[in-house]
Formats: C-alpha cells, sequence, structure tokens
C-alpha cells in the first residue's frame, strides 16, 4: 500500500514546522520539501545581527539542517524551486536551480509556506552594484562582505520599517555612517506616530541622519552606486539597502484559481485549509486570523510563521484543531531603545470606527531606589464603554519586551483596565515598583 505524501513547497519556518509536527503525528507520512534556496529551517530574524557581527556565524541561525530533517523521514530537496501546481491533478513540479532538472511529484496533502519577497521598485540605477535587499542568507552574506570593506563608509537604508531599523543596529555596530530616507512622515509607521518620532530621535542620538518624508528618485553610479537622488538633494551612498516592504511570494501560483487577497497572499481558515481541497498554507505568503479585528489579516512575522506551520502540521497528522489568531504583537531594538506592540493602534482603532479612547503615561522601570531606573513609555488603547483594552504601544530603554508581552496576554484574554490594574505582580525594587508600568497605565483610566 503506497504511502499518503505529503508536498511542502517552502523549507523555512512555517514549512518546517508543519513537516517536523506532521512527521511527529504519523510516522508513516511520507514528507517532501521543496526549498528554492540552500538552507532550511533558520531566523530570518536574526540576519541584522549576523550581519552587525552580534551573531558570530550564520550557522547559529540554523535549527536544523537537511541532513538532520533526513534522519527524521522528511525528505529535503534545497535549490528546488516550484514553478507549477496542478490542484486538478495534484502534482508539484519543481525546477533545480543548479542545473535546470525538473522533478514532478504528485501528493495527497499540500502546504504552501513560500514565504514572502522584498518589493523591488524599478528606480533608476537600481541595477548598481552595491544596491541589495535582506531577506535570505545569502542576501546577508552579501551585505557581511561588502560592509566589512573599510572602503564602503556610507551605507543608506530605503525604508523605515523592521528590517532597516534593525539595520541601524547593524551598520552602527560597524562604524557607518548611516543615513535613513522613508517617504512616509514617520519611521516605523506600524506605530501611532508619536513612536516614529521617538525612534527619529533616539536614531540621531547616535549620529544617523533621517529623512522622513522624502522619497528616493534614482542611485546613481558607474556600475557601483556612488549617491543617491531624492526629491529633496542627494546624498553620497557606498552601500544601499532598500527594504520598501514585501509581498507574498506566489506568483507562481497567481492564475490557479486559489483565493488571495489583492496583495498575492493565500486565504486560509483557522486550519490553514485554502480554497481549494487537501491544499494549505502558513507564514509570509498567507493570510492569518486577528482576534480583535476578527477578519484575514496580512502580518508576516516569524511567531505568526511558526504558529501558523504547526497548526498546519497537526491537522495533517490527525489532528482536530483550530489557530485561534493572533495580536500583531511584535517588539524591536533599536540602539539603546525597545519599541514593542501588540493588539490596535490608535490609528487602527479610528479606521475601525471603534468607539475607543487612549491613555499614555511614563513609568519607571523599576524602583528610583535601585540604579539605573529608565521611564517606559507605554500607550494603551481601550473600549471606552467596556475599558477592554484593544492595544498597547511601549518604547524605552529597559524593561519594554517583558510588558509587551503582558499587555499581549491581558488582550488575548480579553481584560479590561481594572482587572490589569490590579494583577498580582511581582515586585522587587531591581525590577519594578510596588505598582509596575503596567499597572500604572492600566489604573490611569478613568
Amino acid at each position: 500500500m503506497q504511502k499518503r505524501r505529503l508536498i511542502v513547497i517552502g523549507g523555512v519556518a512555517a514549512g518546517m514546522s508543519a513537516a517536523s509536527k506532521a512527521r511527529r503525528l504519523d510516522p508513516d507520512l511520507d514528507i517532501v520539501v521543496f526549498e528554492r534556496g540552500e538552507y532550511v529551517s533558520y531566523g530570518a530574524c536574526g540576519l541584522p545581527y549576523y550581519i552587525g557581527g552580534l551573531t558570530e556565524s550564520k550557522e547559529r541561525l540554523i535549527a536544523r539542517t537537511p541532513r538532520e530533517f533526513e534522519k527524521m523521514g522528511i525528505k529535503v530537496f534545497t535549490s528546488h524551486e516550484v514553478i507549477d501546481v496542478n490542484f486538478e491533478e495534484k502534482t508539484v513540479k519543481a525546477r533545480n536551480v543548479k542545473n535546470n532538472g525538473i522533478l514532478t511529484k504528485s501528493y495527497d496533502s499540500l502546504v504552501i509556506a513560500t514565504g514572502a519577497e522584498p518589493i523591488i521598485v524599478p528606480f533608476p540605477g537600481v541595477d548598481l552594484e552595491n544596491v541589495l535587499t535582506l531577506s535570505t542568507i545569502p542576501d546577508a552574506d552579501k551585505i557581511k562582505e561588502i560592509a566589512s570593506n573599510d572602503d564602503i563608509k556610507d551605507v543608506v537604508l530605503i525604508g523605515g520599517g523592521y528590517i532597516n531599523l534593525e539595520l541601524i543596529d547593524a551598520m552602527t555596530l560597524l562604524g557607518k555612517n548611516v543615513r535613513i530616507i522613508e517617504r512616509m512622515d514617520t519611521l516605523l509607521n506600524k506605530f501611532d506616530n508619536e513612536f516614529g518620532e521617538m525612534v527619529k530621535k533616539e536614531s540621531e542620538k547616535h549620529g544617523v541622519s533621517v529623512h522622513t518624508g522624502e522619497s528616493l528618485e534614482e542611485i546613481i553610479g558607474n556600475n557601483k552606486v556612488e549617491k543617491i537622488k531624492t526629491d529633496k538633494g542627494e546624498y553620497p551612498a557606498d552601500l544601499v539597502i532598500m527594504a520598501l516592504g514585501i509581498r507574498p511570494n506566489t506568483g507562481f501560483i497567481k492564475d490557479s484559481g486559489i483565493e488571495m487577497l489583492k496583495n498575492g497572499a493565500i486565504v486560509v481558515d483557522k486550519k490553514g485549509r485554502t480554497s481549494i481541497p487537501d491544499v494549505y498554507s502558513a507564514g509570509d505568503c498567507a493570510t492569518i486570523y486577528h482576534k480583535i479585528k476578527k477578519e484575514n489579516v496580512y502580518i508576516p512575522l516569524g511567531t505568526n510563521a511558526n504558529k501558523q506551520g504547526k497548526i498546519v502540521g497537526s491537522v495533517i497528522g490527525g489532528e482536530d484543531i483550530n489557530f485561534s489568531g493572533i495580536l500583531g504583537t511584535a517588539v524591536l531594538k533599536l540602539l539603546d531603545m525597545t519599541f514593542g506592540m501588540t493588539g490596535l493602534t490608535e490609528k487602527e482603532a479610528k479606521n475601525l470606527s471603534i468607539d475607543y479612547g487612549t491613555i499614555t503615561v511614563d513609568a519607571p522601570n523599576h524602583a528610583g531606589t535601585y540604579p539605573g531606573m529608565k521611564k517606559i513609555t507605554i500607550k494603551l488603547v481601550y473600549e471606552n464603554n467596556t475599558h477592554k483594552i484593544l492595544g498597547a504601544q511601549l518604547a524605552g530603554e529597559d524593561g519594554v519586551a517583558k510588558r509587551v508581552d503582558v499587555l499581549a496576554l491581558a488582550i488575548d484574554r480579553g481584560m479590561t483596565t481594572e482587572e490589569l490594574g490590579m494583577v498580582d505582580f511581582s515586585y522587587s525594587p531591581p525590577y519594578a515598583t510596588p505598582w509596575d508600568a503596567v499597572a500604572i497605565a492600566a489604573n490611569a483610566v478613568k
């Protein structure tokens, strides 16, 4: 009797989580993974720290190698790009990117976990040498190699989102002159504007040139980039890193009839099932259910990808399980500060026509009687009539990551500000005040 076969397209977070969970639940399942890159199961979120030298080797980013997966009974084909899926015949066609050989395999269950790819805007000069994007380990290798050259002095980051803000850290550590260009009015525009202003202030404090409300027009150079031109000026550039957003890597099935959002994200239900029978999707190429918005959204984060992959693998392995959803919780280190968010921002609450209120407090991260006390800015978004917490944003030099997770749990459990304000948080002068910063913010709501 022929074994049931699972094919997974994409071998990073979501794909390998799905394959590993399905293997644990069904030892007889024939599992095949196609990955167009050379590496599988690595933490892409750690790439900026590898570039900056904080992570000493790329091997530290890799959770498991293809050989380790083979020992688990998962066949991994690296350097194989899937070029066609026939949903009617239930076959997948993959091309070996090294020798152009074609491999076709049938499936009983299929997981599409192809992730996302950087958006490339065809600015004049975008093809010059030293104009790069950061998405994969080979991307990071190339940026690290170029940036290690002492002749590379001026680094320009195009786009003010998570990737380039993390690269500010890396390039500052490497001693580069860093300039960041963002066409929106603030950096980190997933947050409310006042937090973007804090990002700008922190960056400028460390010598970073910040240009908001400014748009790239041209990249200039002779073979290699020499400068960039915006709508407001020209600036020297030895290395340009483009991070203008990402889009789901689903072009190879765009005409298949599978349900997608306008940006190409594959629509899935709470089990990771797509609109096509026996086809699942997870990670940065798929939608995900937002608990507060109560709709499918596109929020590509490593945490989401791993959770979705586990759910899909569980369902394929025979479990009847649903994914409850996410809040978009995220945290970012920028130089000496940390920024965190969870749930809705004020901008989102307004766009959803929610009757909301906000409160912003500056609270101590620990007791003033203990050395090194710092302030944490906490902004809460809540329902006016019930005081149910809808979202939180935080910024500070110490203690932010702990508190954003506390607030994520509070929102996940549907707590009100009154309930959160009386939680029995721990207290010791090195870690908190008798009223923790989270409780101070919650109790400020009247």
